[in-house]
């Protein structure tokens, strides 16, 4: 059986986005590689649990099923139909569908504590309230504009989420030494051959 090697950091070259915030954009880029197959994987079971037990979402001991799984790998891809809004391209109904049903699941309530902001609370614990912070994280960012700045990797090969933090607004890659670097190279190399071509 071949052994999976988990990116727990995922794009760790990517800077990271300020607050809270930094644990959407790392729960998004959550994936795996394993020997002997290219390119990124879905996250496992082990790896989602792992990382919302390491932000203390919730607690080792507490149950992770199939089905939790399944609803966390949904609500990443529902979180990056969200973050393509972001470019006019809205989400889908089934990606909409997926956040409620999460927000329903923990019982997502408003808190007006004394001390700091209010905040969006999840009753449940376990998997069900863990994913429901993740939501209660997105939602809040998306009132407060800072939702606004994540972009998804325009490289054609990486599916990383990153945080613009340039000043216009402009950024296109998750990270310059990976990404940019890359689409860069290629850039150069269609201008060369199509160079040669008219040559």
């Amino acid at each position: 059986m071949l052994r999976a090697v988990f990116d727990f950091a995922a794009h760790e070259t990517t800077p990271a986005a300020p607050g809270e915030l930094e644990l959407i954009q790392r729960f998004m880029n959550l994936h795996e590689h394993r020997a002997g197959v290219r390119g990124d994987l879905p996250p496992s079971p082990e790896l989602v649990k792992w990382f919302l037990v390491d932000r203390g979402l919730m607690d080792d001991g507490d149950p992770w099923t199939h089905a939790d799984h399944k609803l966390a790998l949904d609500l990443i891809e529902a979180l990056h139909a969200k973050v393509r809004e972001n470019y006019a391209e809205p989400a889908g109904s089934r990606d909409v569908a997926v956040i409620d049903r999460v927000t329903d699941a923990a019982g997502l309530t408003p808190r007006f504590g004394l001390a700091g902001p209010p905040r969006l609370e999840p009753k449940a614990t376990g998997a069900a309230g863990g994913l429901g912070g993740i939501v209660a994280i997105a939602f809040l960012a998306q009132l407060d504009g800072r939702w606004g700045h994540l972009k998804n990797c325009a490289h054609e090969t990486c599916r990383g989420v990153f945080f613009d933090h340039s000043k216009n607004h402009s950024g296109k890659w998750c990270s310059m030494q990976k990404c940019g670097n890359r689409a860069k190279a290629k850039a150069w190399r269609e201008r060369h051959e199509a160079r040669g071509r008219r040559a």
